[in-house]
């Protein structure tokens, strides 16, 4: 019955090895950007589309992983390289953040084109929404999305697919994730033109305090990736590079 009884602990830790393993390395797959923000803008994705500082922006060390992007709101933000560019009716997009919008539609992470933009923000109710579909008002003025908090710690993510699109934000504090979705049907379009901290749409639509960790995929994220990349972080350096563990997360 022991020898019986070591067996099965073994098979299940075994198991449970093998199946964090294939999903951290699942984490790895389609990363076409990755910007730390530790200190520099370098996209760690291996696909070289670098950020750098305009204005009132600034590298701390108090992030959430590590250092952090800090935009005043008054004109920091940061521009990537602009050869990024990414055709798809597929993807995810995520950020750490603690701040809070200067003005609505703030920008967190955004790509301004004509007609095809995308943005991802603090819309006029405080929610966590996003620009697709050419600029439909379906995507920017749907009212379901859950609400951002106020200068606090939280991973936001917008995940589009075909047929609808979801917003996730993990609170750090709570240890909880928050999801609701828009269900509508999404085109293909191009995603370029990247900004961290403001939508240079409309004037002054800026962000002001941290970003940290900006990743784009070019594939549907679950509410389980969500998670795992919120509570034990991205098992990654760069494209193709499994790291053997996972990202140190601050939590001071």
């Amino acid at each position: 019955m022991k020898y019986r009884l070591s067996v099965i602990i073994v098979l299940t830790i075994a198991i449970s090895l093998w199946t964090i393993g294939a999903f951290a390395a699942e984490l790895t797959e389609g990363i076409v950007g990755y910007w730390p923000l530790d200190g520099n803008g370098n996209d760690e994705s291996g696909n070289g589309h670098d950020a750098k500082l305009e204005k009132g922006a600034k590298y701390v060390d108090n992030g959430w992983v590590n250092g952090a992007l800090e935009v005043d709101g008054g004109g920091g933000h940061a521009v990537v390289d602009d050869a990024f560019e990414l055709t798809t009716d597929k993807i995810t997009v995520i950020a750490r953040i603690n701040g809070w919008k200067t003005i609505d539609w703030s920008g967190i992470v955004v790509g301004r084109s004509d007609p095809a933009s995308w943005w991802m923000g603090v819309a006029a109710n405080n929610t966590l929404t996003y620009v697709w579909n050419n600029n439909s008002a379906e995507t920017w003025n749907w009212q379901g999305a859950p609400t951002i908090p106020e200068e606090k710690w939280a991973l936001v993510a917008i995940a589009i697919e075909p047929e609808k699109a979801t917003s996730y934000i993990y609170h750090r504090d709570s240890d909880t994730l928050d999801a609701e979705v828009n269900d509508i049907d999404h085109i293909e379009q191009t995603v370029v033109n990247l900004k961290f901290g403001w939508d240079e749409c409309c004037g002054a639509r800026y962000f002001k305090g941290l970003i940290d960790e900006v990743i784009i995929y070019d594939w549907t994220l679950n509410a389980d990736h969500i998670t795992r990349l919120a509570t034990l972080g991205l098992p990654v350096e760069s494209k193709g590079k499994l790291a053997i563990t996972w990202a140190a997360l601050k939590r001071d």
